[in-house]
């Protein structure tokens, strides 16, 4: 167990140092020539943590993945020192970070097992089920949520950042997110395999949660000068509807074609 966690510790070290130059202008770690610890310099070159730990890793939030020797089990801190995520937590991997959230795996019975989505301080929003191999966040500017996959391509499970399931078997109204609408508003272009008749759209309203227009369309645009929405037949791709933000009915292809 010892040997196969300072392997992990050693892997996750060359990792960071393979991807240290993104750091070069900002928050860099070092080693000290006295004890061979590490430690963490801001872009001043002043210590603020100090080289007492076998091994950080800077997250891509900024944020650090520290080791220490005893006992071999990392921690999440911020520049500051503070502890995000305790090391009581088994964490043995951070795949992804994003404004204080962390998506971990935990070690079990000497192995790298289950996903984990956690938000600082110390907080599990979301427990991943263990076929589900990896996982990240999608970050957009209108929205971010985690997009987790199994070992089956397409097999996907979606979880907003309160540790909500956005699809899956508890949500029945959609598969995934295709695109979010721009400018951001919240509302997100989503999919369904509808069996026979294909995958078809529809849009779910992700501030208050809710499908604003059922999956039953070939395609789904936003006009942003209008404001509105355009839900394409399924069978006429070329005939579209319109709908406004809040799911009504505006006017149908047959009215606009009158104009």
């Amino acid at each position: 167990m010892l040997g196969f966690k300072r392997a992990i510790k050693a892997s996750i070290l060359f990792t960071f140092l393979f991807n240290s130059s993104a750091f070069a202008q900002g928050t860099t770690v070092f080693m000290s020539d006295a004890n061979g610890k590490y430690g963490v310099r801001d872009k001043k070159g002043e210590t603020i943590l100090p080289a007492k730990y076998a091994s950080i890793l800077l997250l891509s939030d900024g944020s650090l993945l520290v080791y220490e020797e005893d006992p071999g089990w990392p921690m999440i801190m911020n520049e500051q020192g503070e502890v995000l995520v305790s090391k009581t937590n088994s964490i043995g991997k951070v795949l992804d970070a994003f404004d204080g959230h962390f998506i971990c795996q935990y070690y079990r019975d000497g192995q790298l097992a289950d996903l984990v989505l956690f938000k600082a301080p110390d907080l599990v929003l979301f427990n991943f089920p263990s076929t589900y191999v990896h996982a990240e966040f999608v970050k957009d500017s209108c929205y971010t949520y985690v997009s987790a996959q199994t070992a089956m391509p397409g097999e996907k499970l979606l979880v907003d950042l309160g540790g909500k399931a956005l699809t899956g078997p508890g949500n029945a109204h959609f598969d995934r997110i295709k695109n979010l609408f721009k400018p951001c508003n919240g509302y997100a272009v989503v999919l369904k395999d509808n069996g026979y008749d294909g995958i078809l759209s529809g849009v779910y309203d992700l501030n208050n949660q809710k499908m604003i227009i059922p999956c039953g369309f070939s395609d789904i645009e936003f006009d942003e000068k209008a404001g509105l929405i355009k839900a394409y037949d399924k069978v006429r791709t070329l005939t579209y509807d319109l709908y406004d933000t809040s799911g009504r009915l505006v006017k149908t292809w047959e009215q606009i074609g009158k104009q």
